[in-house]
């Protein structure tokens, strides 16, 4: 649950706190509170590349986009699905990529 998370975001924020701040993003996009998610968007990509977890820094970026995509936000998607193209390439995972840029409804 994300109560277990916070907790270990809090004994090891390295490891979780960009995780939780995932989680809280997305929770604020499912109940409508808009700038809390970008907030929160941008504070999980920003963690997660801090702490060098580049694979969640893309997942960070790729849900990022999905969300400005739902709000009509075709600029900002595009900018985010970008970045997560080109971290899931850093990772090694070019089967992600091109599943993106197959999907992407840009």
């Amino acid at each position: 649950s994300i109560c277990n998370i916070d907790h270990f975001a809090k004994l090891c924020p390295s490891n979780c706190e960009h995780k939780l701040l995932l989680l809280q993003a997305e929770i604020k996009s499912i109940t409508g509170e808009a700038k809390e998610a970008i907030s929160k968007y941008k504070l999980a990509i920003s963690a997660a590349e801090r702490n060098e977890f580049i694979h969640e820094q893309a997942i960070a970026n790729e849900r990022a986009a999905e969300f400005f995509l739902r709000y009509g936000d075709s600029s900002r998607a595009a900018h985010h699905y970008g970045e997560a193209q080109s971290l899931f390439l850093q990772w090694g995972a070019q089967r992600k990529v091109d599943d993106l840029l197959m999907s992407i409804a840009l």
